[in-house]
């Protein structure tokens, strides 16, 4: 029956035919055919509508045309037909693409078509757009997912609309109110009276600003509503507008989440918190209390948790804005050579990033007043009983003092010194009973006692104190700790005993452990070892009165042992003494040829020899680089020059041979008796001083007795007083310019020329002159910085006086000897000149016939490199030597200048006349102008006319006068 049935009543062709017209008419399923390549061969119009694709579009395309890109490259067209062919039938639901690009979910059905000899004739695929359908479904999921977060989530959600007053409050929500039924619609104060008295004011006030201002929302906040049993549960509750439906009114929606687990966990964190707060009390305390230095750091990340008082004292600032170890560049650690230690090696830093074993390290901090502390740093992380590190340690120990003392009394040393040992605090803890609980490792290497053996007993049962005093002063301390709850950090010093002997100096403090509450816990025990700290004081008793170098008297402890010579001279009938002050020549060319260890070595040397010159009475002292001292008791005059001479001979006799090369110095003296006059050691010392300065200008290599009168000895002071008159007045500007005309002699109307002169300021009788204070400058080459001083506030005055400069032919300024042989000056001077706004041919510079020869090629070059520039030269006092006319062809001068002692002679000298006329005519035969200085009459200046004389200066032509205020 079946395949009857399955057959046509009618002839086949009308079949075929009417079942072609229901296949195309067919509009809400796509039906098509394909040969057996999947190649499309009918479309209808159902395929068209939900596909995109004309029948034009699809016939003869291939399948493939309908999958998307995806499906394509992993072959799922060919699968699909494939899957067909084999089992006659293949349906899957999926996405298609339509010729848009859009997609849509499908029911596809693909049927392959066989003869009646089993041969594949083509297939058949019929497709259905179940997209509306799949939307649904998956709208039902979420909503069935929804539900389910709503409820592990522990939230419900409520929407008040505004227009009409309602609240909805969703069944989630009164479910975990404990309410039954579904979802319910109150009216707005019904609702609030759901939520808890305390907080339903501050809930209203909220809704009703984000209805007034709907900018204020959304709104968030913690509140509690009340169960249907009358308990309230903690909610967290947000809300915002939203509209239901597209042009419908703006609905408040608002979601709540049950928080009581979060607030009964808060409270549980706050009782951990409080009790974690009693351990770290107990902790800081015993950590306050150590003279030592403890910071606490974070790890992994290296921010800073902790430091106690001295840390903080040490650091000199607190610990914010250190939140990681690469913060910690913001302190400043330098390590012995003076470079700045990178934040990535410093020790607590390295303790962070993992070196967990302890490590100790000496360092220096510079704190932020620039005060350097000697830091003795030991670091470790501390690890946890799971294994991780998770806090890391620093003590620190300021031995700052020691460091200081030590560098003190051996200035001359060489700065690497061996740092000291590092002083570990020893602590011991107790109960409240005085039962020793925890002794750490310092302690137990101080009592020789392990902390296993030591917990249980008692303080006197572990420390022997050698002192009975010391002894029951710490006991007593320890028991007034724990019965009247004080601290005690001024117990006198004491000596511990160790369970083996072995003896420590230690200082004692006691400390009671007290919580937050004021209950006592407790009682702490530290012991400081002082140990090396005493032995160290020993040593720098002697370091500080003693040379490191030469292990002679220092200069302080020498000065010490003069002024007590001085007070014995100074009392009557007390003994006489000398001083002798020695300084080594040709010392420096040890030091540059064979370097300073070979300077220092030879300054041993000669320190032994000299000291087996010297009585076991008398004080000999290296108080200087290559400067010793000696003071010669219970002697004259003559007994201290026989001892300065045995010293000068063993100096003439020492050889000292370095690198091949033997070298031999001197020594210059300088004596001066000790006596009642001497009024006190600087006095001394500079008479001493003077005497050995006085011993080297007249030769080196010998003796200068000082001697109350001395000539010398007093041009030497008054030459010291102009230098140091000189050196405060280029500090307080007590130097001032004047100038003086030069005026020419042929009656034309000349630009203005003058000589610029120097005075000083503050004299008792006004200005002081140049005669005055010039000679001391000269010997003691503070000369050249004058002529600097003189040559750039001149040409500073030109350049900013412009008017004065176009009327001026031309400004002479004098030059010493010292600047016309120094080349450091010739580069200052043409560096000057050339930056300068002033023409170079303004300037004429006046040297002194004694000056130019004394190195006359520097002399020349000088002229000639100044000369190029356009500078012009005058030769100043011309006559005065003894060979003046000899250098007069070499010198390229543009100016000679006669001597004024010629000059005012000339009318009464015939002698000096002649001199005058016959210089002013060897002159202009070598093309060079002539200038008469010190003109002081009428009968000069005319006498000068007759002659020639190309200019005249002097007080009848014009008197100096300031140039600058």
């Amino acid at each position: 029956m079946s395949e009857r049935f399955l057959k046509s009543a009618l002839p086949q062709h009308e079949a075929a035919e009417l079942y072609r017209l229901m296949v195309v008419g067919i509009r809400n399923v796509a039906v098509f055919l394909m040969d057996p390549h999947g190649y499309i061969t009918v479309w209808n119009r159902g395929a068209q509508d939900m596909k995109g694709y004309t029948a034009d579009d699809a016939i003869g395309s291939h399948l493939s045309l309908l999958y998307t890109e995806q499906d394509r490259e992993r072959g799922w067209p060919e699968h699909n037909l494939g899957c067909a062919a084999k089992h006659g039938f293949y349906s899957e639901e999926t996405w298609r693409k339509r010729k848009d690009g859009s997609l849509f979910w499908a029911h596809i059905a693909i049927t392959a078509l066989r003869g009646d000899d089993g041969q594949l004739l083509g297939f058949s695929k019929i497709t259905m757009d179940l997209t509306r359908h799949r939307l649904l479904e998956q709208c039902e999921k979420e909503k069935q997912e929804i539900d389910l977060i709503l409820r592990a989530a522990q939230a419900g959600t409520w929407k008040w609309h505004v227009d009409s007053g309602q609240v909805e409050v969703s069944r989630h929500l009164l479910e975990l109110l404990g309410h039954e039924g579904d979802t319910r619609e109150l009216a707005f104060d019904t609702y609030l009276d759901f939520v808890h008295a305390d907080d339903r004011a501050a809930f209203r006030s909220l809704l009703e600003n984000a209805r007034r201002d709907p900018c204020t929302a959304p709104i968030e906040t913690e509140l509690r509503f009340l169960r249907q049993d009358g308990a309230s549960q903690w909610f967290f509750l947000r809300a915002n507008w939203h509209r239901g439906i597209e042009d419908g009114p703006m609905q408040f929606l608002g979601a709540c989440v049950g928080i009581d687990n979060l607030k009964l966990a808060e409270d549980e964190k706050e009782q951990l918190l409080s009790q974690l707060r009693q351990e770290r009390s107990r902790f800081a305390d015993i950590l306050e209390q150590m003279p030592s230095g403890i910071v606490l750091a974070d790890v992994p990340s290296g921010r800073l948790t902790y430091q106690n008082r001295a840390a903080a004292s040490m650091m000199g600032r607190d610990f914010s804005g250190v939140d990681s170890f690469h913060d910690d560049d913001s302190y400043t650690f330098v390590d012995a050579s003076g470079a700045r230690i990178p934040a990535e090696d410093l020790p607590l830093t390295q303790a962070v990033n993992g070196q967990h074993s302890p490590r100790t390290q000496d360092l220096v901090y510079e704190r932020d007043d620039g005060e350097r502390l000697h830091l003795d740093v030991t670091t470790a992380a501390i690890v946890d009983s799971d294994g991780v590190a998770r806090v890391a340690i620093a003590v620190l120990h300021d031995v700052s003092k020691l460091k200081h003392m030590e560098l003190a009394a051996a200035a001359e040393k060489e700065r690497a010194l061996v740092t000291l040992a590092a002083i570990t605090d020893g602590v011991i803890t107790a109960d409240r009973g005085g039962v020793i609980m925890s002794v750490n490792p310092a302690a137990e290497r101080m009592i020789g006692l392990a902390e296993a053996a030591a917990r249980g007993l008692r303080f006197r049962d572990v420390l022997q104190i050698e002192e009975y005093a010391a002894s029951e002063a710490t006991f007593g301390a320890i028991e007034r700790c724990l019965g009247e709850h004080l601290a005690s950090d001024t117990l006198p010093h004491a000596t511990l005993i160790s369970r083996e002997g072995q003896r420590f100096a230690v200082e004692n403090a006691v400390a009671p452990v007290i919580l937050d509450d004021g209950e006592l816990i407790g009682t702490v025990l530290i012991i400081h070892d002082v140990t090396e700290s005493k032995r160290l004081l020993r040593r720098l008793g002697f370091e500080a009165s003693h040379d490191a170098l030469t292990g002679l008297v220092n200069r302080r402890e020498f000065e010490l042992r003069l002024e007590r010579a001085i007070e014995r001279a100074q009392h009557p009938g007390g003994a006489c003494a000398a001083l002798l002050y020695m300084d080594l020549d040709q010392f420096k060319v040890v030091n540059d040829t064979c370097g300073h260890q070979a300077g220092d070595d030879l300054l041993k040397r000669l320190a032994a020899t000299y000291s087996e010159h010297v009585r076991e009475r008398d004080t000999l002292a290296r108080i200087g680089g290559d400067e010793f001292a000696l003071i010669v008791e219970h002697c004259g005059v003559d007994e201290a020059t026989a001892v300065a001479q045995k010293i000068l001979d063993t100096t003439r006799t020492f050889r000292y041979v370095c690198k091949g090369r033997v070298f031999q110095l001197g020594v210059s003296i300088g004596l001066t008796p000790i006596d009642g006059g001497t009024i006190n050691v600087e006095e001394a010392m500079r008479r001493a001083d003077h005497a050995c300065y006085l011993a080297k200008d007249h030769g080196r290599n010998r003796i200068y007795v000082h001697y109350k009168g001395d000539l010398d000895f007093a041009q030497r002071r008054s030459d010291m007083h102009w230098v140091t008159r000189l050196t405060h007045a280029f500090q307080n500007e007590q130097l001032q310019l004047y100038y003086q005309p030069i005026l020419p002699l042929d009656d034309g109307d000349s630009p203005r020329h003058y000589e610029i002169l120097l005075r000083m300021r503050n004299g008792r009788n006004g200005p002081i002159g140049p005669a005055v204070f010039l000679p001391a400058a000269e010997r003691y080459d503070v000369i050249v910085k004058i002529d600097r001083w003189v040559l750039t506030r001149t040409m500073e005055w030109l350049a900013s006086n412009p008017e004065q400069l176009d009327t001026l032919e031309m400004c002479s300024i004098n030059l010493s000897r010292r600047s016309l042989g120094d080349p450091s000056f010739h580069k200052f001077a043409a560096e000057l000149i050339d930056s300068s706004e002033v023409p170079a041919n303004k300037l004429c510079f006046e040297i002194t016939e004694n000056g130019a020869i004394a190195d006359m090629q520097k002399t020349i070059a000088f002229i000639e490199a100044f000369a190029a520039r356009g500078c012009r030269f005058s030769l100043d006092d011309f006559g005065t030597g003894m060979t003046s006319f000899s250098y007069l062809k070499q010198l390229p001068v543009n100016y000679i200048k006669i001597d004024g002692s010629f000059i005012q002679m000339m009318s009464s000298s015939q002698v000096d006349f002649e001199m005058v006329r016959f210089t002013n005519d060897i002159s202009h035969m070598m093309g060079r102008k002539t200038i008469a200085e010190y003109v002081t009459d009428s009968a000069i200046l005319a006498s000068l006319k007759a002659i020639g004389v190309d200019f005249a200066q002097g007080y009848w032509v014009g008197k100096p006068r300031p140039l600058t205020p």
